[in-house]
Order: C-alpha cells, then sequence, then structure tokens
C-alpha cells in the first residue's frame, strides 16, 4: 500500500509525462499556427502597399522595392494562374521563364477561392521543402494572389525549439509546483500523522485503551486540533464503552461460570466462541478452553446434532445422553437453543449422574425390598395353607411348621426394623445429639456382642473389653452411633471362622476421632468392595440368608457416618480380614447442630 505522500508523487509524474505527450503531439500545430498567421499577417502589410499600383508593371516594381519586408521567396499570380512575377524563378530560370506559364498550386487555388491557402511542397528549383501561404487580394477589380514561401527547415528548426522550450518550461513548473505542494502536504499531513502514530499501537494490540491524542504543535483552533479534540471525545467514548462491555462481559462469565452447568456458545459453523470451567470438565477436556476449536473436533456426535438441528428447527431441543468419563458412566441432559440472530447456537449440560444413580439406586431398593418381603410372606403363607387346609397334623409337625412361621416373620420384622432405621437416619434432630464418649460405647457394644457370641474374642486398643480406656468424646447421636459400632463389630463376628478375633482400635488427632474394627475373616474380593456399602448388597448372599442378613447393615452404618459428617473406608484381602475405618469430625461439634437440624 502507497501512503498518501507516495501518491502525491506518483500523481504529479503521471501527470508530467501526460502533459509532456500532449505538449509534443500539439508544439508542431502550435507553431504551423503561429508561422501561417505571421506570414499572413506581413502579406497583408504588402498587399496593403502594393494594390493601388495603377498597373502590372508598377505592382512589380513596388514589390521589387519591398524587398526588406518580402520572405525568402514572393510571387504575383494573376487573375488568370499566370505568374506574373517570382522573386527567384526569372533569375534562377533565365530564358525559360515565362509570365505565360499557368500555376495550379495547391496554396495558390486555395486562396482564389477561399481568400487564403497553405500547403508545403518540395522545391525542384530551389532543391529544398519550403511552407507556401497563398493571399488574394483585388487589383482594380481583378483577384490577384500573393504567393510567399519560407524554408520548410526553419520551421522544423523553430518547432524543435518550441519543443525544447516547453519541455524545459514544464519541467520547472512542475518541479516548482512539486516542491510547493510537499512543503504544503508536510505541513498539512503533519498533525494527521501524529495521530496516526498516537493510534496505531492500539490499532496493532499493544494496548488495551486508546491513548490521547496530543496537541501540543496543533493549535485547538484550526481543522487538525478540532480533528484531534473530536477523536480524543471519541476514544474517550469508545472507551467508556469498552470498559462497560468488558465489566458486563465479565460479569456474564461469572455468572455461567458460577452455575452448576456446561455451558458452550458456538457460532453457526460450530466454532466454540465460549466456554465455562465446567463444560470442560464434564467432556473430561484436558485443556481450559475450547474457544477456536470446531466442536466436531470433540466426537460428541449427539451434542454436535442437536446443535445443527435446533439450528435449522429454530426451536430449542432436549436430550438426556450418556457418556464415558475416567471410565465411568455419566448422565448428561443436554439442551440445545439457537441465538436469536441466527448467528449459532448455545448448549447447556446438566449432570444428572446423582439422580440418575438414585433413581436406579431407588428401583433396585424397591425391588430388592420387595423380594426380601416377598419371600418371607409367600413361606408364612404356604405353611398357614397347609395348617388350614390339614387340621388333623401331628403336633410335632404342626410344631415345625409354626416354628418355620416364626422365623420368617422375625426375618421380616429384622428387615422392616432396618427400613425404618434407614428411614430414621435420614432425619437427627438436635435434640438427640450430645456429648458421646467413643471408647465407653465401643467397650458397651463389645459387651453386649460378647454375650451373644461367646466364642468370640474381643479386644479394645489390644485390651480385654472391661478394661479402662482414655476419655474420647464428640457430639453425636448416642444410638445411631451404637448401632453402627455394632453393626460393624457383629458383621466381623459372622463372617469370620469360629472362633472369631476381632479388635476395636480408638483415637484422637488434632480435628478428628478414628474407630478402626478388624477381623481375620474370610475377606471381601475387590471387585465386592465398590459396592459392599450399596443396599440389599451381599457378599455372600448363602451364608446371609443363613445369617439373617437384610442386606441394608453397612447401608445403614455408611449413612450414620455421613450424616455425622465423618467418611468410612475398607480395606480387604481375601484370606487375611478386613478393617472398616470410621472417621469422625470433632473442631465442628457446635456448627454440626446447626448442619443436623437442616
Amino acid at each position: 500500500m502507497f501512503t498518501f505522500r507516495q501518491k502525491l508523487i506518483i500523481s504529479y509524474l503521471s501527470l508530467f509525462i501526460v502533459f509532456n505527450i500532449l505538449i509534443f503531439a500539439f508544439v508542431k500545430i502550435w507553431v504551423n499556427s503561429i508561422v501561417f498567421h505571421a506570414i499572413e499577417s506581413r502579406s497583408s502589410k504588402i498587399i496593403d502597399k502594393i494594390k493601388e499600383a495603377p498597373n502590372n508593371e508598377a505592382l512589380v516594381k513596388r514589390l521589387k522595392d519591398l524587398k526588406g519586408l518580402m520572405f525568402f521567396r514572393s510571387s504575383i499570380i494573376t487573375d488568370e494562374k499566370k505568374v506574373l512575377y517570382d522573386s527567384h524563378t526569372k533569375r534562377l530560370l533565365g530564358p525559360k521563364f515565362s509570365q505565360e506559364y499557368v500555376v495550379d498550386h495547391p496554396e495558390v487555388l486555395q486562396a482564389f477561392e477561399k481568400g487564403t491557402g497553405y500547403h508545403e511542397d518540395y522545391s525542384q528549383i530551389l532543391h529544398q521543402k519550403f511552407s507556401y501561404i497563398g493571399k488574394s487580394f483585388d487589383f482594380h477589380g481583378r483577384t490577384y494572389v500573393l504567393r510567399t514561401a519560407f524554408p520548410y527547415q526553419y520551421l522544423s528548426e523553430m518547432t524543435h525549439d518550441f519543443e525544447i522550450a516547453f519541455l524545459e518550461f514544464s519541467t520547472i513548473i512542475l518541479l516548482m509546483f512539486s516542491l510547493v505542494t510537499w512543503f504544503a502536504i508536510q505541513h498539512l499531513t503533519s498533525p494527521i500523522q501524529r495521530i496516526i502514530t498516537a493510534i496505531k499501537p492500539y490499532q496493532e494490540g499493544l494496548q488495551n485503551i486508546l491513548p490521547a491524542i496530543e496537541i501540543k504543535r496543533m493549535s485547538s483552533k484550526d481543522d487538525f486540533g478540532k480533528l484531534a479534540l473530536t477523536l480524543n471525545s471519541l476514544s474517550s467514548k469508545i472507551q467508556n464503552h469498552i470498559d462497560t462491555i468488558t465489566q458486563e462481559r465479565n460479569e456474564k462469565e461469572a455468572i455461567l461460570e458460577s452455575l452448576g452447568e456446561g455451558v458452550i456458545a458456538v457460532d453457526v459453523n460450530l466454532q466454540v466462541i465460549y466456554n465455562n470451567t465446567i463444560a470442560t470438565k464434564l467432556f473430561n477436556s484436558p485443556i481450559n478452553s475450547f474457544v477456536g476449536v470446531n466442536f466436531s473436533d470433540y466426537k460428541q456426535t449427539k451434542c454436535e446434532e442437536l446443535l445443527l438441528r435446533c439450528q435449522e428447527e429454530k426451536t430449542p431441543l432436549t436430550e438426556m445422553i450418556e457418556i464415558c468419563r475416567d471410565g465411568k458412566k455419566i448422565f448428561l441432559d443436554v439442551v440445545a437453543a439457537p441465538k436469536k440472530d441466527s448467528s449459532g447456537a448455545i448448549l447447556v449440560l446438566q449432570d444428572k449422574s446423582d439422580r440418575y444413580k438414585l433413581l436406579e439406586m431407588w428401583r433396585d431398593f424397591v425391588a430388592n425390598a420387595s423380594h426380601e418381603l416377598k419371600t418371607p410372606i409367600t413361606i408364612m403363607r404356604g405353611f398357614a395353607e397347609t395348617l388350614h387346609d390339614n387340621p388333623n397334623l401331628t403336633a410335632e409337625l404342626q410344631h415345625s411348621i409354626t416354628s418355620k412361621i416364626m422365623v420368617n416373620c422375625n426375618r421380616m420384622t429384622a428387615l422392616i426394623k432396618d427400613l425404618l432405621t434407614l428411614a430414621d437416619v435420614e432425619n437427627i434432630p438436635s435434640h438427640r445429639l450430645g456429648e458421646c464418649n467413643i471408647n465407653e460405647l465401643a467397650i458397651r457394644c463389645c459387651k453386649i456382642l460378647a454375650g451373644v457370641f461367646q466364642d468370640a474374642n474381643i479386644k479394645i486398643n489390644g485390651l480385654a473389653s472391661s478394661a479402662t480406656q482414655e476419655n474420647i468424646t464428640i457430639i453425636a447421636d448416642h444410638n445411631l452411633l451404637e448401632l453402627a459400632i455394632m453393626n460393624l463389630i457383629e458383621n466381623a463376628i459372622k463372617y469370620s471362622s469360629a472362633p472369631a478375633h476381632v479388635e476395636v482400635k480408638t483415637s484422637q488427632l488434632a480435628d478428628e476421632v478414628v474407630i478402626a474394627i478388624s477381623d481375620k475373616g474370610m475377606g471381601i474380593s475387590e471387585a465386592d468392595q465398590e459396592n459392599v456399602f450399596d443396599r440389599f448388597y451381599t457378599v455372600d448372599k448363602a451364608r446371609s440368608k443363613k445369617m439373617g442378613g437384610s442386606g441394608l447393615g453397612l447401608s445403614i452404618v455408611k449413612t450414620i457416618v455421613e450424616k455425622h459428617f465423618g467418611s468410612i473406608v475398607l480395606e480387604s484381602k481375601i484370606g487375611v480380614g478386613s478393617t472398616f475405618t470410621i472417621r469422625l469430625p470433632k473442631s465442628i461439634h457446635n456448627i454440626l447442630k446447626n448442619k443436623i437440624d437442616h
């Protein structure tokens, strides 16, 4: 791109070339016109002096007397187109010259017809080219023609001199005009250049703020000063507008970032123009931003189809999709909505994995609960029908049947009790919270279970259950925490070969209390360890039914621990044993009361 000054120089050079071409094209015409008018004017003067002669002889004599005013060659042609006189022909031809010779020169014929005539021709007598001019005049009622000649060589030299003069003159004028214009443009464009220099860093992205234009050398009253002041005013308004837009954009981005949903905006070509952090996490992207990347590169086919369809149909579309992230299934509710200006679409991603998992767990819970309740009811119904249809059964057989009915009643009662316990654990009122001594609680649990399982070897921190222990207290629901510890110890005994060896360890750290129940039983496989806390899940179903287990014990334990804002983890090896470790916070007792109320 050429600058304004370069364009100006090129324009001048172009005009100079065109001007000189035109000069050279028309200079010959101008010179011929000048010579013609000069010769015609001189011919008119000569005619004025000779046309008053009384006769031809006097006319010729007067013409000869006017040699000082005559051109290189002159002739008088009568109305009969005969040569009355020629300044050179008679002298050069001598006796061969005759006044009876009739001429037919073009300029003479033009002069007789139009009054004047002009022609260029080569003279065989004088052996050079001439420019001839014929001019007619009235001589005593007859039309005569004065024919004058001017050497063409002189005319060519004059034309050349004119061309050189015009070229030199035009060059000097152009240079002078160019210099004057250059200084004028330099003076006029200097303020513009300062304006451009001031704005250019912002244009190139080197500055984030439009700079003010200094007008030290510009008067605020001239046009450029007014332009600078206007640009400064516009810059200030634009900067304020940019700041407002930036602030609004940052606020919107902050709002979008604070949402629990992933948000992705694309243009009509599915080029990503915005995304929040949640979206990158949901798609398990290694980078924090999709911006500038085509959405199709992320191989989310269903989402891509929704984005295209919503733009075609110009209506929001929803769908539930399932994706895999870190080897786990993630359920997403996806909403794709077109922009109002048809410039793209918005994709909103809601992680509904917990809800779908909860629904799935609830379906499993209902199915398992129904199954667990249906089995004892079916058994009891069968035995009841047997008793009803066979009143004459032996006392021994009746006793056997009623015993089995009682066993199934107890089993159903235990199941219902566990279900009610789970429902109860979901809401712990604050009045049930109080100071709880963990060691005393653990000793009481061990004594109760030692009375039930008399062959079991139970120790607390490596000592007998009756030994004195250090006081470790927290704020908790005493009954629920006792139920959790009882369930863990009872499971440790049930799933160990007799005699069972169980150890309960309690300890306290700076901000939490730790309770660990270990056994040397059968152990739990890694595949089962992820599910042991799920409701109705049992590792050994046959053994669990034999011992009257409902599959809710560990689920109840986990719920109780989590309601106390604690955590429980399992470490187990097949054939070695298992350890359940409970961690309960002790530094947020007062806060815990308020949170449990809610």
